[in-house]
């Protein structure tokens, strides 16, 4: 888990230089905060899964709950930044949510990689 936050941390690094280079800042600012959002996502999920190891039960219902309420922090989390940067921080949308839907996908292909090795 760890290995794919990190190459999806590597390659939103990437692709936020090339955003920079191609559309200047005005595209980047807003581009570098949907990764970070999207990092962030990932960060909770695998906060929540070391958490996991850690708290190991059987229990089929309590399991449930932990999913359950995972889900919904990083619903609310990944809602609440996407909001401010929309409207606290005034931010271009979609520059913004183009970052955030590519650092998404850079975690899906990076989470799939890492289990083909």
């Amino acid at each position: 888990m760890f290995f794919s936050l990190s190459l999806q941390a590597v390659v939103l690094n990437v692709f936020s230089l090339l955003v920079w280079a191609w559309w200047g800042w005005t595209a980047a600012v807003p581009f570098y905060f949907g990764v970070g959002v999207a990092l962030l996502n990932s960060g909770l999920l695998i906060w929540r899964w070391h958490r996991g190891l850690v708290d190991y039960h059987c229990d089929g219902e309590r399991h449930l709950r932990s999913f359950h309420r995972s889900t919904m922090e990083r619903f609310f989390v990944v809602g609440m930044l996407l909001a401010a940067g929309l409207a606290g921080l005034d931010l271009a949308p979609l520059p913004l949510l183009t970052g955030f839907i590519v650092g998404q996908l850079a975690w899906v292909i990076a989470a799939a990689v890492h289990k083909t090795d």
